[in-house]
């Protein structure tokens, strides 16, 4: 019986020596399998942030580069704007009004964003006061240059937005109140071929082309810092998502404007309509908004296909491709408004846009997990 006893307790204690050497073992492959989940997943969070970061530093450098040319552009137009006021010959104004041209079209690429650098957004207005559905502009303008004020690019910091900016640097190159142009049909001089026009109203003209020279110093600055790199990668992503919505959204809306209903367009609430350039302007939009959603192939678009839906991202790419392609041949808008083959035209690219809209909503966001935030040119 003790032998029967001794064996039995033997056999207990071997037993349960197995089974405490074969837990041991289990739970070490248990955490063996938790380790490598744990590997897994931080590689996993490691490629989704080195993902983000490359997609974050190439959308910013989209914005920095699109900020320096502005800044480049606009330092150019307030010497030209300076050089007509020293020497006002129709040769010193074409090229202020080609170097105006040029400027608002490196403008176009940053146009309507309201994502990113909160100091850089609140720059917009300045830079450009739109829609003027008042002729708020010229109004303003007239009432300044009533005072007969030597006026410095400073000073204007403290007048209505609408004539610190592109669009008040237009209605002088091209309305028929602006001095400029009165000079041109009134007061030419035919032997010296000089315009006439007085230092204040001169001084007025270089205020706003400096004070959009300070702006466009200011935009560059403010775009220096990336301000999605500590976001969190859906964060980031739906801004950058939002983003390319906005401007979509806002270029949008520079044709509807004008469209009105068919039959009763409004040619007045067209974009740069004084200089017959909204045509120029609205390409440069879609030409801006195509290379934000490539992101020097660092973007949207590359994600997409990464992700396994790469058929939404070539409906994306091509309907933008298709849009520029079929660019219509003149520069202005106003005369489309006033045709019936131009009005379709004009609903055709909008249809065109409102299609890539529709895609980045309803497709793009799902499909990435995105959620996409208020539009900032809502209610307008």
């Amino acid at each position: 019986m003790k032998a029967f006893i001794y064996h039995s307790k033997y056999q207990t204690k071997k037993q349960t020596k197995l089974c405490t050497t074969h837990r041991i073992k289990h739970q070490v492959r248990l955490q063996g399998v938790r380790n490598a989940v744990v590997v897994v997943g931080l590689i996993m969070l490691t490629g989704c942030q080195q993902e983000q970061q490359t997609m974050s530093d190439a959308v910013h450098q989209l914005h920095v580069t699109s900020a320096a040319n502005f800044a480049q552009q606009a330092n150019q137009l307030d010497q030209d704007f300076q050089l007509y006021c020293q020497s006002p010959t129709a040769d010193t104004l074409s090229q202020a009004k080609e170097q105006w041209s040029t400027t608002m079209q490196a403008w176009m690429a940053l146009q309507g964003r309201e994502k990113g650098s909160e100091a850089a957004l609140g720059l917009s207005w300045q830079i450009q006061f739109w829609p003027d559905k008042k002729n708020t502009t010229g109004r303003k303008l007239n009432q300044l240059l009533k005072q007969e004020t030597m006026w410095q690019a400073g000073a204007l910091a403290n007048q209505s937005v609408a004539v610190q900016g592109l669009g008040a640097a237009e209605w002088f190159l091209y309305d028929q109140q602006s001095p400029i142009v009165q000079s041109k049909l009134s007061e030419y001089d035919k032997a010296a071929q000089v315009d006439k026009i007085s230092a204040e109203n001169c001084s007025l003209f270089t205020a706003v082309s400096g004070r959009i020279a300070d702006s466009s110093a200011a935009l560059e600055q403010a775009w220096k810092v990336n301000p999605w790199q500590s976001l969190p990668v859906k964060m980031a992503l739906g801004e950058y998502l939002g983003a390319l919505n906005n401007q979509l959204d806002y270029t949008m809306k520079k044709l509807s404007r004008p469209l009105g209903k068919p039959g009763s367009p409004k040619v007045y609430q067209a974009e740069s309509w004084r200089s017959q350039t909204s045509m120029v302007n609205l390409k440069s939009n879609i030409t801006a908004m195509q290379q934000l959603y490539l992101a020097n192939e660092s973007g949207l678009d590359k994600l997409l296909r990464d992700r396994g839906y790469a058929a939404t991202a070539d409906r994306i790419d091509k309907r933008f491709s298709a849009l520029l392609e079929g660019w219509p041949q003149t520069p202005a808008m106003v005369p489309m408004l006033k045709t019936r083959e131009g009005y379709r035209q004009l609903l055709n690219i909008y249809n065109g846009l409102e299609y890539i809209q529709i895609a980045l909503q309803d497709e793009v966001a799902p499909e990435l997990g995105i959620v996409v935030g208020f539009n900032a040119t809502d209610g307008d």
